[in-house]
C-alpha cells in the first residue's frame, strides 16, 4: 500500500470513530433506576434516578416521580441524600475541600495540603456504621479520594502522587498520610493493624471492624450491580472473509467460545476478552488454489480491550484487538471492532475489517472483508453466586 492510500485509510478511520462516537450519545442517556431521595428536611421521596456510571462525584441528579414521567434536576438543596435500590447505594450530599496538587508539576517543595477551593458533591458512601463512616469522592480525573465521617467531622484521607526536584533529580512521591491517620483517628477503638491499599475494599473492611461489623453481615447486603469486577463466558456464530497475497477466503461460517472481564465501578464499561474462534472444514483449494483439494480447520486466537458506551438497555462499544492465526493461514491483525449490544448480553460485532500491519507490509490492505458476528455473554459471577 502507498503512502497516499495509507493516509486515506487512516483518515478514514479516525471519521469512521468520529461517527460511532456521535452516533453514540443517542445511546448515552442513563436507565431510569428506582430509588429514592431524602430532602434536607428528612423527608423521604421515592421514585426514579438516572443512572449514567458517573466517573465523576455527581452535583445533580435526575428524578421522576414515575419512570415515564416528568424529570427534574435536584441538588443538594432538594435533596440532601439519595439512595439507588438496584446498584445498593447510598450517595450523600457534602461539602468538601479540593486539594491543588498536579502531577504534571515538578515541586521544588513540598505541594500545600491545605484545601484551596471547595465544592458541594454526592459522596458515594462506601460503609457506614455507629461510629464512622466512608466516603468516596471521584474527582474530574476519575481518581477516587475517600473521606471518613465520624462525631460529625469529615477528614479526607489523603493519597497524592507527585513530582518533586531534590538534589538536581527528579524523583516521584507518594504522600500516602492515609496509613497513619485512619489509625490516630479510630484509637478510640480496637488496634485493627496496618492500613493497607487506597481503595474502597480495604478502608471499608478497616472502617467495618472499628464499627463492629463482619464480614459476614457486610456480605449479606449484595454487592452492587456493575461494582464488582465481572467474568463472562461467551460464544460466537459468524461469518467471516479474508484477502491478501495468496489468502482469498470467501464468506465462511465461523464459531468461537470465549472469556470477557468487566471492570468495576466507573470503569464498569471496560473490558478484556479473548476469543478462541475457528471456521471448521475449509477448502484448501477455495483459499490458497491448492492442488489436490483437502479440508481444515481455520483457527484463531483473539485478545482485545475495548469499552461500552453509555448506560442504557442499548450500548455501542468500540475497542482494538490483536488477532493471531494459529494455523499461519493468514496475516496477524491489529485493528479495532465496534458493535452494538443490549444489556452487554447479547450483541452484534463487526471486527478484523482494519489492519494496522498494512502500514508495514503491502501483502494485506487497510480494510478487509470483515468479521460479522452474533455473541451471547453469561455472567459467570452470578451463575457462581446462584450455586452457593
Amino acid at each position: 500500500m502507498n503512502s497516499g492510500l495509507r493516509s486515506k485509510s487512516r483518515c478514514l478511520l479516525i471519521g469512521g470513530l468520529v461517527a460511532i462516537a456521535a452516533l453514540s450519545r443517542g445511546f448515552g442517556q442513563g436507565k431510569m433506576l428506582d430509588s429514592y431521595i431524602v430532602s434536607a428536611k428528612g423527608d423521604t421521596v421515592r421514585g426514579f434516578i438516572r443512572y449514567d456510571g458517573w466517573g465523576t462525584s455527581p452535583m445533580t441528579v435526575d428524578f421522576a416521580r414515575e419512570k415515564d414521567g416528568g424529570v427534574e434536576k435536584l441538588g443538594p438543596s432538594a435533596a440532601a441524600q439519595f439512595y439507588i435500590s438496584s446498584l445498593n447505594e447510598r450517595y450523600i450530599s457534602k461539602r468538601i475541600g479540593i486539594l491543588n496538587i498536579d502531577l504534571s508539576k515538578t515541586y521544588e517543595l513540598a505541594p500545600s495540603f491545605e484545601a484551596t477551593d471547595s465544592v458541594t458533591v454526592y459522596l458515594r458512601q462506601v460503609t457506614s456504621g455507629p461510629k464512622a463512616a466512608l466516603l468516596e469522592y471521584l474527582d474530574l480525573t476519575e481518581q477516587s479520594h475517600f473521606f471518613l465521617e465520624k462525631d460529625g467531622k469529615l477528614t479526607e484521607l489523603f493519597n497524592y502522587p507527585f513530582y518533586r526536584v531534590t538534589g538536581g533529580k527528579k524523583y516521584l512521591i507518594q504522600y500516602d498520610e492515609y496509613v497513619r491517620q485512619l489509625p490516630v483517628l479510630l484509637s478510640d477503638g480496637a488496634d485493627n493493624g496496618p492500613v493497607r491499599s487506597y481503595s474502597a475494599k480495604d478502608l471499608g473492611r478497616y472502617v467495618d471492624r472499628y464499627n463492629g461489623v463482619s464480614a459476614s453481615e457486610k456480605q449479606r447486603k449484595g454487592a452492587a450491580a456493575e461494582s464488582e469486577m465481572e467474568v463472562d463466558a461467551y460464544v460466537m456464530g459468524g461469518i467471516e472473509a479474508w484477502e491478501e497475497t495468496d489468502v482469498n477466503l470467501g464468506a465462511t461460517p465461523t464459531f468461537g467460545a470465549g472469556l470477557r472481564i468487566n471492570l468495576p465501578r466507573r470503569f464498569h464499561n471496560r473490558y478484556f476478552k479473548i476469543l478462541f474462534a475457528t471456521m471448521p472444514g475449509v477448502s484448501v483449494s477455495k483459499v490458497y488454489n491448492y492442488i489436490p483439494d483437502e479440508k481444515i480447520s481455520l483457527n484463531t486466537l483473539d485478545v482485545g480491550a475495548g469499552t461500552y458506551i453509555g448506560s442504557g438497555d442499548f450500548r455501542p462499544n468500540i475497542g482494538f484487538e490483536y488477532s493471531f492465526p494459529m494455523d499461519s493461514w493468514r496475516t496477524s491483525i491489529l485493528g479495532p471492532h465496534v458493535g452494538i449490544s443490549y444489556r452487554r448480553r447479547f450483541s452484534l460485532e463487526v471486527t478484523h475489517f482494519g489492519n494496522f500491519s498494512s502500514l508495514f507490509s503491502d501483502d494485506v490492505t487497510f480494510f478487509n472483508r470483515p468479521r460479522i458476528s452474533l455473541n451471547y455473554y453469561m455472567n459467570l459471577n452470578k451463575l457462581f453466586k446462584s450455586g452457593r
